[in-house]
Order: C-alpha cells, then structure tokens, then sequence
C-alpha cells in the first residue's frame, strides 16, 4: 500500500467515525430530552409534604388550591381581592375561567376553654360574579351541632361592591340608614332561603324562609318523634300548626 491509498483510506475511516460519534451523540440527546420530559410531566411519589400546591393550566392560569392555613389564598371576585372572613383554615379552592373563586372546601376543629369542641367543615358554591349560593356543612361549638344542606341568595359583588364599606365609615344618622338599605336592596346581605338537615336542638327539619331570610314553613321531627309542620308569619309567629294542638313547638 503506498502512502497515498493510506491517507485515503484514513480519511474514509475517520468520516465513518465522525458519522457514529454523531449518531450515539443524537441518540444520546433524545434519550434524555425523552427522560427530562417524563421526569417533568409525571412524578410517582410515596410520600410528600408540602404547604400548598397550585393546580394551573398550561398558560399558567389557576384553576385549583390546595393549601395549609397559613396559605389558603383571599377570595377573587370579578378579578378583585377580598377578605376572607373568620379566621384562617386551611383548605382547597376552585376558581373558574376568568380566575374567580367559584367555590371551596374549608375546615377546622379544636377545643375550646371548657374542653369542648369547636370545629366545622364546610363545602360550598358559588355563582358566577358572586358568593355562595350552596353549601353542606357540620359545625359544632358551645356542646351542640349542626349538619345540613343550605340554599342562599345574594346578589352580584359589582352590584353591591363598596357599599358596604361606604356605610361602615359613615358616621350615625340618615345617611347611613340610607347607606345600608342601598347594600341590601343592591343583594349584598345573604340570605338563608333553605335548610334541610339536624338543627342543634337536635331536630330533623326542612326549614324554608322568604328573600329576607325569614323562615316562613318548618317541616320538623322533634327528637323524641313527634312531626309537625308550621307556618309562620313576617314576625316569625306561628300562625298555623299541623297536627293541631294546644301547644306549638318552635325548631331549635
């Protein structure tokens, strides 16, 4: 072999080599962009901790909260910020396609001074631009309890926003009157219109009220058994009773 055929010959082998250098190199590359795609679209885990986790869509808009106490997120509505009242609970929060809450889950449960319990869960949905409209919850406090399914009304938080925050400053007199009377009439005031469930006099009861909140029909089964079904007018007297008796018991 003279020298020429070996520089040409040298040459073909180390274009072949280059050529595999460059396949494995290729291979290599997707075999981890693979790994790093799996490994960022599905973990497998036994055990986490954590404080909250933030359920977003791949534009990175937030449809759902999981979080401890100390970092459940304030209510949205209509895009604005609001305070949650009471004190703070860890929980879970829905919000829908514009970004508001539409709705959650919340609980708590200690004892109080005497040793008794205070605690509740709390389930509820809201409407579209509003606060809740529907919720099943248990509480407990003071030795008794309450467990049921509640229907309420309220109106539009853009309908009523700030007004309430306007009669709070106001100082005594008509035009505060006239203040307050414009939230209500704007739908700011919630109002219970159903419940149906365990009153904490420990009762079975349908209890059905007006747009003002006031109960207007019970259906009742008193612990002991007895039924009865009462009517009640604006004041919250019973006007009439079924069975009728001499004696009306009034829902606890």
């Amino acid at each position: 072999m003279d020298q020429q055929e070996l520089i040409t010959q040298l040459s073909r082998q180390n274009r072949l080599l280059k050529q595999a250098l460059a396949l494995g190199a290729a291979g290599m590359t997707v075999m981890l962009l693979t790994a790093a795609a799996n490994t960022e679209n599905r973990g497998k885990f036994s055990e986490i901790d954590v404080e909250r986790i933030n359920i977003i869509t791949p534009e990175g808009k937030q449809e759902m909260v999981i979080a401890n106490h100390l970092r459940l997120p304030q209510p949205v509505t209509n895009g604005k910020q609001l305070e949650r009242g009471g004190p703070q609970r860890p929980g879970m929060i829905f919000y829908n396609a514009t970004g508001d809450e539409n709705g959650g889950f919340i609980f708590d449960g200690k004892l109080d001074e005497q040793g008794k319990p205070v605690s509740g869960m709390h389930f509820s949905m809201d409407r579209f631009g509003g606060d809740q409209q529907l919720s099943l919850g248990h509480y407990e406090s003071n030795g008794s309890m309450e467990s049921g399914l509640k229907i309420y009304d309220r109106g539009l938080q853009k309908d009523y926003d700030g007004l309430y925050e306007a009669y709070e400053k106001a100082p005594a007199g008509l035009e505060k009157d006239a203040l307050l009377q414009k939230w209500k009439d704007a739908g700011g005031q919630q109002t219970n219109r159903l419940f149906v469930g365990k009153t904490r006099g420990k009762s079975s009861a349908i209890i059905m009220a007006d747009a003002k909140g006031k109960a207007r029909i019970m259906m009742i089964v008193t612990p002991e058994g007895k039924p009865m079904l009462n009517f009640l007018d604006d004041n919250g007297k019973i006007i009439q009773s079924l069975p009728q008796t001499e004696t009306v018991v009034q829902a606890k």
